[in-house]
């Protein structure tokens, strides 16, 4: 008993060489199974996919005992440690690979597994303009939901009155009651409609990929089996602007056997009509809300000024009981405390929505009118620029003053980041970020 630790010391002393070479060896073999199973991965890994847990665990494991192989390689060759001590740990880590090498082994099925599907998202929601108004319109969106006779809801209204977010309100809503329905599908079709992109859009909820498949036919029918499998889901077709025929896209009609509902939001009635949907209107505000969302905007305390409030109730009423129209005229007159500006804007917004008597009209009026409001020349610039960003994009200040500095709108030689957030600093660009989402939805 007392030769074998000498014998062991022995054995680690004389194999020093040949236990390096094997580590190698062992090491070599191991990189040449990683690049294997990411190359499998690669192959496997679609959208929608990830990898399975063991296999993660498996890579991490190669990662860790290669940087310490490298490290026992780096003793060995600076002789810090014994050879005896060096050899030992050589013969552990070959152990500890070969272990690896026979768990790679055990890889012959898929390499990736699907996630767990999906139900719907929480979209995320703002106050809700014209709270009275908003709350009928959900409750009677809700009531149609319910129906058993009712498969197609329209929801339409004028641009900025609040659908949309509405239509979130009830999509977060319906997640919580899903005794109701199984899953919930958000899509946004927008006013450059193409049948791809909403297939992709609705797809990828469906955790499907349409990519390997290039015409429209196929790819609608994939999407119509997949949805077929999905019973009593509620889909959501948010800012449609012309109708379509639902088996061009690939989904499916719903039915009462299928338990399938769709709802749209558009600001034409025609295409609530042509899609064979049971309609309803988002109403305009009440005299009421007006008069409380514009005082919301442009601050409570603009009352406190002597003889003002008749003024601003005559600003408000030239908004027409417009949501958008309030909250862009609002935004333009915050923090305007002279009476003589006031009368001025006024008479300004009476000049201005002269003309057609139609909403499309007194909307892009009132735009206007808060377009001119800016003054400045270049905060107008920055507005026109902001309007080349595609809807719903998210405008990254710092990136929008770049490009100005570009298009030479505003001058800056700062280089340095710090002193060039700084000049961004003095620049009102979220007050032009701010006029152009009014401009998208009344767009």
């Amino acid at each position: 008993m007392i030769m074998d630790p000498i014998r062991e010391y022995f054995n680690y002393h004389r194999g020093f060489g040949e236990n390096l070479k094997n580590l190698k060896r062992k090491r070599k073999e191991l990189e040449c199974g990683r690049l294997d199973i990411e190359s499998r991965l690669g192959a496997e890994l679609f959208p929608g996919k990830r990898p399975k847990q063991v296999v993660q665990l498996w890579l991490q494991n190669v990662e860790t005992i290669d940087g310490e192989i490298e490290a026992i390689e780096q003793e060995a060759s600076t002789r810090k440690y014994s050879r005896v001590h060096i050899g030992k740990l050589a013969c552990k880590k070959i152990q500890e690979m070969e272990e690896l090498i026979d768990q790679r082994g055990g890889f012959v099925d898929s390499l990736v597994v699907d996630p767990p599907v999906s139900r719907g998202a929480v979209l995320p929601t703002t106050t809700l303009v014209g709270e009275s108004t908003a709350k009928r319109t959900m409750e009677n969106i809700w009531e149609h939901l319910l129906a058993e006779d009712i498969r197609k809801i329209g929801v339409y209204g004028m641009g900025g009155i609040g659908k949309t977010t509405v239509m979130k309100q009830i999509n977060n809503l319906l997640l919580k009651e899903m005794d109701k329905f199984n899953y919930i599908i958000w899509a946004t079709v927008s006013k450059a409609f193409n049948v791809i992109n909403l297939q992709n859009e609705i797809a990828c909820k469906l955790n499907l990929d349409l990519s390997k498949f290039d015409d429209e036919t196929t790819r609608a029918g994939e999407l119509k089996l997949e949805l077929e499998n999905r019973d009593r889901y509620v889909l959501i077709l948010d800012d449609m602007w012309e109708a379509f025929r639902l088996e061009d896209v690939g989904i499916p009609e719903p039915t009462s056997a299928n338990g399938c509902k769709l709802v749209l939001t558009t600001r034409d009635v025609e295409v609530c009509n042509k899609m064979s949907c049971e309609n309803i209107k988002m109403e305009l505000l009440s005299k009421e809300e007006s008069w409380n969302l514009f005082l919301d905007i442009v601050g409570h305390d603009i009352l406190n000024t002597p003889n003002f409030e008749a003024i601003v109730k005559e600003v408000v009423k030239e908004c027409n009981d417009l949501p958008l129209a309030i909250i862009t005229i609002a935004r333009s007159l915050k923090n305007v405390v002279h009476a003589s500006e006031w009368r001025n804007a006024l008479e300004e917004l009476r000049t201005s929505i002269k003309g057609p008597n139609n909403i499309d009209s007194a909307i892009f009026e009132r735009l206007r009118f808060s377009y001119k409001r800016l003054k400045d020349e270049k905060l107008q610039h920055c507005l026109l620029y902001c309007a080349l960003y595609p809807e719903d994009y998210k405008i990254d200040r710092y990136e929008l003053i770049q490009h100005l500095i570009d298009e030479g709108v505003i001058s800056c030689n700062h280089h340095d980041s710090k002193k060039f957030k700084k000049c961004c600093s003095c620049f009102r660009v979220e007050e032009c970020i701010g006029r152009v989402e009014d401009i998208n939805k009344g767009a």
